[in-house]
């Protein structure tokens, strides 16, 4: 009786084209794991590197700003197995820090944080650091020169937005070329008076130059959004926008749909999204907030066309607040609506997300502590994550 005779594997170039085509990295993870051989060609940096462009990380968390804590996904959302292998592998406690346990999340992208003191002192321009919780890196941040530093004159302990507002950027191609790994820019905006600096300091660069100014009429409060390869900020209670290009580090001013004055007033009301099919997305909340309404007008017309009312994605039964939006997710914490009737130690938070393709509402976590601003939390899990430091 002729032996059965074992099909040869499959060449590496064919098994990277397979996994490639593969739609999450949760299916990418489950193949690594099947065999010695799939796992050597998922595992390698050139895959890894060719897979991370091809596809978004998945939403996997919210971090707490003032006092960093890690809520990731809980089952049954789809990115808990890989939210449960990021708490395992990484240290959201920062303890391969020196000092780690005075810091606060300033904001949250490809992976990594950027973070500063939780206290301003002696100055809020000397001490900003860029770390990689899952590959425990981290790089501080040269402080910001005198002479940049003294385009605002603000020195008081609690900055708003745009008052001293540091954030992260990706960087540009023409960094990406100059340095191997992943490049990053930190933008930091200064407000004096009616005058918006921006500074930017390069990685790659290792140095901070004011890239821009712009002069603008309204004061803070706002909030940050990006989407696009753009920054923009929205005005509590006013229908504008402020946006910033960070390629060509140009300012703008944008209208916005009017506001429902039958809603309170709510820094946290609105998010700026990406709508799909090149279209700038607005996200905000029905009068009673039961509800999301999507407004959008074409990416390369903001400033001409006028805004046009799409769709309204019902929501379950809570009070409202955006919390934000990464990688294809706007991300909104809801309590209950008797809220004012419990004490705190029974107060539930609940967090969500919203697919923007689908439009699907999944219930992400549920925090039982106070939480005063958090960030959502992006990035592949291990073992697909290079660091980014």
């Amino acid at each position: 009786m002729a032996s059965v005779t074992a099909d040869p594997p499959l060449p590496d170039e064919i098994l990277e084209d397979i996994f490639l085509r593969l739609d999450a990295a949760a299916d990418l993870t489950r193949a690594s794991a099947a065999c010695t051989s799939f796992r050597r060609v998922v595992s390698a940096r050139r895959f890894l590197r060719l897979f991370r462009s091809l596809h978004a990380r998945p939403l996997l968390a919210c971090i707490g700003s003032t006092y960093p804590e890690f809520y990731p996904a809980e089952p049954p959302h789809r990115s808990a197995p890989a939210a449960a292998a990021l708490a395992r592998a990484a240290d959201f406690t920062f303890s391969f820090f020196e000092a780690p346990n005075n810091w606060s999340v300033r904001d949250a992208c490809n992976g990594r944080l950027l973070l500063s003191p939780r206290c301003y002192e002696p100055e809020p321009f000397e001490y900003l650091v860029v770390c990689d919780p899952l590959h425990r890196r981290y790089v501080q941040i040269p402080p910001i020169p005198t002479d940049l530093a003294a385009a605002s004159s603000r020195r008081r302990r609690r900055h708003r937005a745009l008052e001293f507002e540091p954030f992260l950027d990706a960087a540009s191609e023409e960094e990406k070329e100059q340095e191997e790994g992943m490049p990053f820019r930190v933008i930091c905006n200064v407000l004096y008076k009616s005058k918006v600096v921006a500074l930017v300091f390069s990685s790659v660069t290792g140095k901070w130059r004011a890239a821009a100014t712009f002069s603008y009429e309204y004061a803070a409060p706002f909030v940050r959004h990006y989407t696009h390869d753009c920054f923009y900020w929205t005005h509590c209670a006013r229908n504008l926008m402020l946006v910033l290009n960070p390629r060509e580090m140009k300012f703008s001013v944008v209208d916005l749909p009017p506001y429902n004055l039958h809603r309170a007033v709510n820094l946290r009301d609105r998010a700026i999204v990406d709508a799909g099919g090149g279209r700038l997305g607005l996200l905000t909340f029905d009068s009673e907030g039961r509800y999301l309404e999507l407004y959008s007008k074409t990416m390369g017309n903001i400033d001409a066309e006028d805004w046009q009312h799409d769709k309204i994605i019902p929501l379950p039964d809570c009070h409202w607040y955006v919390v934000g939006a990464a990688e294809g997710y706007l991300v909104l914490h809801g309590i209950q609506r008797d809220w004012f009737t419990l004490s705190m130690k029974n107060l539930e938070k609940q967090y969500f997300t919203v697919e923007l393709k689908t439009f699907l509402v999944e219930r992400l976590c549920t925090v039982h502590e106070h939480i005063h601003c958090a960030h959502p939390y992006a990035s592949f899990p291990p073992p697909l994550s290079l660091p980014s430091i």
